[in-house]
């Protein structure tokens, strides 16, 4: 019988890369709950990052920030977003996408303590109708490789009113410069319309390169050979990202589709030696000051980054 928790594409990739018997290892963490000693972990964020699903199978990345009380995890099976203590923009595209489609990814991130927890589930409307209840279908902890540190603080005391967008199909030269200096980002995935993941990328500025105003390419590190968003793009190329700017509380939501490389490895490589890159072609974006509620005090690089 197979007990593997990984599918098809991701097998294909661990293989490809010669890394499927690490993968087996770390696999063992998957489980269908949050385990015990990470529930508290989880209440004492004040923001998830989530991936969804749109009408039009574009997957999109949000972060989501909120008073204490915005997140609980009310047993190992569930946890529930609050929209009484919300403090990120009400109208961001994550509320409308999951009441049409009812399935979320969701990465817990401390960035002070490099700590990551993954959440994947279907949504239902919350007991008292005033959030979201998340049903865990896996949950499994990440290691704290290539995450920069920054202290997080929550600076307003309202809850905000909906915040202008701006869209696009190309990116601008304000845009580009702006992902030329990212160290942080974060990419939503899916293998089918019923799994949605959600994860984290990191590295020094100038790791996201910027080929055309419509496409990325981005070096893939050695991590924890899982390979989670590199399996999904290998049978459904749907991508989302997501760029925060931690000056001004402006969010870059990016959706379009990715595409992965595998080259002659070499030390020398933006890669690390891994030889492995992904690009993303982008079909759309959409910018808004969604998170003017916190702050973000850098701390240290991760020592991990590729130099």
């Amino acid at each position: 019988m197979d007990t593997t928790p990984f599918h098809s594409g991701e097998r294909q990739i661990q293989a490809r890369a010669g890394e499927a018997h690490i993968a087996t290892r770390n696999g063992r963490l998957i489980a269908n709950r949050i385990p015990s000693g990470a529930l508290k972990f989880v209440d004492k964020q004040p923001f998830v990052v989530a991936a969804s699903l749109d009408d039009q199978q574009a997957i999109w990345v949000s972060m989501l920030a909120g008073q204490p009380g915005f997140l609980k995890a009310e047993s190992p099976e569930v946890v529930q977003l609050s929209t009484d203590y919300l403090l990120s923009a009400p109208d961001d595209r994550f509320w409308t996408n999951v009441a049409q489609h009812p399935v979320a990814g969701l990465l817990f991130i401390e960035l002070s303590s490099r700590k990551r927890l993954k959440v994947n589930g279907t949504v239902s409307v919350a007991s008292n109708e005033v959030g979201l209840t998340v049903r865990v279908q896996e949950a499994f902890p990440l290691c704290p490789r290539y995450i920069q540190r920054r202290e997080v603080a929550i600076t307003a005391i309202d809850q905000p009113t909906n915040q202008a967008t701006l869209t696009g199909s190309q990116l601008t030269p304000e845009l580009n410069a702006w992902i030329a200096e990212t160290d942080t980002f974060f990419v939503g995935s899916a293998h089918d319309d019923d799994h949605l993941d959600v994860g984290h990328r990191g590295g020094k500025p100038g790791f996201v390169q910027i080929l055309d105003n419509q496409t990325l390419q981005i070096p893939d590190y050695n991590g924890n050979s899982m390979f989670n968003s590199l399996g999904n793009f290998s049978i459904n190329p749907r991508a989302g990202l997501l760029f925060v700017n931690f000056e001004t509380g402006e969010s870059l939501q990016i959706t379009g589709h990715a595409d992965v490389q595998f080259t002659e490895p070499s030390p020398e490589d933006p890669t690390g030696g891994t030889g492995r890159y992904w690009q993303i072609h982008i079909h759309s974006w959409l910018r808004q000051s969604s998170l003017s509620g916190l702050s973000w005090t850098f701390l240290e690089y991760s020592p991990f980054n590729v130099k």
